[in-house]
């Protein structure tokens, strides 16, 4: 577990670093739930169901894609 968490700290330096270098890899995590939000609201219940489901997928992609890089340094370090 120790050397997960030094995989996850390297990781986020490494992010942190990329967020930098293109304007295509700029994002705002910590906008992101006020803009969710505020689509959200603005959307009918059928609509906004549709987009929960949308943003869950979404993030459920991301989790696992995170999931899989550290298995694979995991097990390149081995």
């Amino acid at each position: 577990m120790a050397e997960r968490d030094e995989i996850e700290r390297e990781f986020t330096r490494t992010l942190e670093a990329v967020k930098g270098t293109d304007p295509r890899f700029v994002y705002d995590r910590e906008g992101r739930p006020g803009a969710i939000a505020a689509i959200r609201s603005a959307l009918p219940t059928i609509e906004r169901e549709l987009f929960d489901a949308v943003i869950e997928d979404c993030e459920c992609e991301l989790a696992a894609t995170r999931e899989a890089m550290f298995r694979l340094v995991e097990g390149l370090k081995k």
